[in-house]
């Protein structure tokens, strides 16, 4: 790069770029709603509108939704200039929790059948993504939440010991870096700068037979993590884009408060507390293929190293208090699509996925009732102009039935109890609306005439 274009980018940096990385500082505390876990595990894959049309195909493929660099930060280089995008996604997830059998730990006293008829919360997520992209560089700038989850039931059904209220909050800054290496190969990195908070509430036995035992415990902590994602972008011919994305592990120790109360309202005891959790590592693959000028092709397959969660341990004084056996597998994701131009200014886009979850039915928790799942969307982007565009997408996620069998086989669960039942009615649906605009767009020339 000449001196020349290293000035010109330099000025085109301080002009634009630096404006628009402060927008997150006004949009962070807009980010702070629940969100209800709707990828494997408590994961969220909700982050774009564009690629929600989908069911997120060619997610790490690049495209006009910038988002694409949370899959892959290769894929910033895929639009030239500087733009902005603003996602909000709207979760409506619905899951039942039948209960056949339960008794109380020691005792063996009958809990009765009591299920929760809708144990997950609704929740609202936001998102933004900032890219420039010059010459063979490009940088980007996001907000995510890649994890959430709120499950809720009353501390008086059947399943008290093993789960009351459940809350999963976390927010991921991502600065990524990428270079065009070669006119078919794109090279992409950066940092994640990851905040979690957790909060889980139960009841707590007491050594009463119930409903005498009235204690309640609550564990709350947070912390902040760092990894990395890398990525590549391959363009196999015009129009044809193949991108992999990894991100990395990252390694949290929650720190926070262990209450106990009595009727979850007269303090009993309040001791310093930890947790460690490990969030796991991600590999993200996608196609992007344009058939002709209307008709675009897509898939992605992605794999989450959700193994890394074997258990989840509360220590106080620096020993064990409390300890969630959970025992998950890999997660797998795999969808495809299609992109319809229907003119200049609309975009039609529709996807089906199949995903299946890492809980085994062994360690299956009321706390996360998450099952295999089916994919149905449908979306479109519409051009106002040039620059500024608005993408809406919605998804019907279709829930499996699935077992729940929790006994004090299982020495984490000696003061649980048993408890027998199954997650049914699970179904999700989802409304999503973004908004982008590139500043640096091409203009069209003035039309001159005599």
């Amino acid at each position: 790069m000449t001196m020349h274009k290293w000035a010109r980018a330099s000025r085109d940096w301080s002009r634009h770029v630096a404006p628009v990385l402060a927008i997150p500082a006004i949009a962070i505390p807009v980010a702070l709603a629940s969100s209800a876990a709707h990828a494997g595990g408590f994961g969220l894959r909700e982050q774009s509108s564009y690629y929600q049309g989908t069911s997120f195909a060619g997610t790490a493929a690049g495209g006009d939704g910038l988002a694409s660099m949370f899959w892959n930060p290769a894929a910033i280089s895929f639009n030239p200039g500087l733009s902005v995008e603003g996602n909000v996604t709207y979760i409506a997830p619905h899951a039942s929790i039948d209960v056949f059998s339960a008794t109380a730990p020691i005792t063996g006293t009958s809990l009765g059948n009591v299920g929760v008829s809708d144990m997950v919360d609704n929740g609202t997520l936001p998102t933004f993504f900032a890219t420039y992209a010059w010459d063979r560089w490009a940088i980007g700038f996001g907000v995510t939440s890649p994890y959430g989850l709120v499950t809720d039931a009353p501390c008086s059904w059947s399943g008290r010991y093993y789960g009351c209220y459940s809350s999963i909050f976390d927010m991921n800054a991502q600065l990524s870096v990428a270079y065009k290496l070669t006119d078919w190969m794109t090279i992409g990195g950066g940092l994640n700068v990851n905040y979690i908070n957790a909060k889980l509430t139960n009841a707590q036995f007491a050594g009463f037979a119930p409903p005498s035992n009235n204690l309640y415990a609550q564990v709350n902590g947070d912390d902040i993590g760092y990894g990395i994602n890398l990525g590549v972008l391959f363009t196999l011919a015009p129009g044809t884009t193949l991108g992999i994305g990894y991100k990395s592990q990252i390694s949290q120790t929650l720190n926070g408060m262990l209450d106990v109360s009595v009727a979850n309202i007269v303090p009993v005891k309040s001791v310093n507390a930890t947790a460690g959790l490990t969030l796991p590592d991600q590999i993200t693959a996608s196609f992007r293929s344009k058939l002709d000028a209307q008709w675009t092709v897509l898939g992605t397959v992605e794999w989450t190293n959700w193994s890394t969660v074997q258990e989840l341990t509360v220590k106080a004084y620096g020993l064990p208090v409390s300890t969630l056996d959970l025992q998950w597998n890999d997660g797998w994701f795999f969808s495809g699509g299609v992109e319809y131009q229907w003119d200049p200014k609309l975009a039609l886009r529709a996807g089906i996925g199949y995903e299946l979850t890492p809980v085994p039915d062994s360690t299956r928790s009321p706390r996360l009732p998450d099952t295999n799942r089916f994919w149905l969307s449908g979306g479109f982007t519409y051009n106002f102009t040039q620059q500024f565009s608005a993408d809406f997408a919605y998804t019907h996620i279709f829930g499996e039935t699935s077992p729940i069998l929790l006994t004090p086989a299982d020495p984490a669960n000696a003061l649980r109890g048993t408890l027998v039942g199954q997650v049914s009615n699970g179904y999700v649906d989802i409304i999503s609306v973004g908004l982008r605009y590139k500043f640096d767009a091409p203009q069209a020339a003035a039309l001159i005439t005599k």
